[in-house]
């Protein structure tokens, strides 16, 4: 799954400090909700203003997983920025499946690559907060001692250290190599680069540089234009995947009107009813049965 969740209207309320406090909140976080829900972490990026990641849900909870991640996060943040309102922006998280090695390699890619897109550094090396390169996934294990703000020291709920490693995806790793894997992100990663620098040359920015985004306020905005409406996927099949992106479309098509029609047998009060795999709020808000 590949995740994105932003900041209410966009603030930088997320941005590296020169403490790295905020780096330090943000992996302590990841850790612990990753631990806490059986989630397997790939790689992950924050930004100023938006968090990335991308993972494996082995327990299909990851919406557990994202309500522990976020929350802690914005209380963290809060505590930090002393931010009397909310910090994330309202609407649901980002959520897309990767269908396709492809589709996993272009947005782990991706997902490094963000803050060279965003005109904020060069290359993606150069992204002074948190954030995964490609020689990371499958390699690193990131070490994080529990940060000052809002985590009480006397409570276990909290621990003083966790730990994180970044694995590598197991739709890749049944098929290549780690080092396989990783060069083809570094390839992709090199594109993605390439199409970064072309866009911020068309749009006439000035890269902002690391010592330069360190001394951002938290309290400003990002003040780029951006489409009021914009698609949200559902899956990604990468480049070049028709035969895939159809059976994808299928698929969900197929899941959606097993969908409505179980709800309508409960509606009209067959109880019993049982609802498709994939299921997730009936499941959890009235217990309905699932198939297998």
């Amino acid at each position: 799954l590949a995740l994105s969740r932003r900041t209410t209207r966009r603030h930088f309320l997320l941005h590296p400090d020169e403490a790295r406090e905020m780096e330090q909140i943000y992996w302590y976080c990841l850790a612990h909700a990753a631990k806490l829900h059986g989630i397997v972490v790939h790689a992950a990026c924050l930004m100023s203003t938006h968090a990335h990641e991308v993972i494996t849900d082995v327990r299909g909870v990851y919406p557990k997983f994202l309500e522990t991640l976020h929350r802690n996060l914005a209380q963290c943040t809060k505590a930090l920025r002393g931010w009397p309102e909310e910090v994330f922006n309202k609407r649901s998280t980002g959520v897309h499946a990767l269908l396709t090695p492809a589709a996993m390699v272009e947005s782990i890619a991706y997902l490094i690559a963000n803050p060279v897109e965003a005109g904020a550094v060069r290359y993606a090396k150069d992204w002074p907060g948190a954030h995964t390169l490609a020689a990371d996934v499958g390699a690193r294990v990131i070490r994080v001692k529990r940060p000052t703000h809002y985590f009480r020291p006397d409570n276990p709920d909290w621990p003083d250290k966790v730990e994180l490693s970044l694995t590598l995806p197991p739709q890749l790793e049944q098929r290549y190599t780690a080092q396989e894997i990783r060069n083809s992100v570094s390839q992709e990663l090199e594109r993605q680069e390439g199409l970064a620098h072309q866009e911020v040359k068309t749009r006439n920015w000035r890269v902002l540089g690391s010592e330069r985004v360190r001394r951002l306020s938290p309290y400003r905005r990002a003040k780029s234009f951006e489409p009021l409406r914009g698609r949200n996927p559902t899956f990604a099949v990468g480049r070049g995947q028709k035969n895939a992106f159809f059976a994808a479309v299928a698929e969900l098509r197929a899941f959606r009107r097993a969908y409505r029609q179980a709800l309508e047998r409960r509606r009209s009060g067959l109880r019993d009813t049982v609802f498709p795999k994939g299921t997730w709020s009936m499941c959890c808000l009235h217990r309905v049965a699932v198939s297998a």
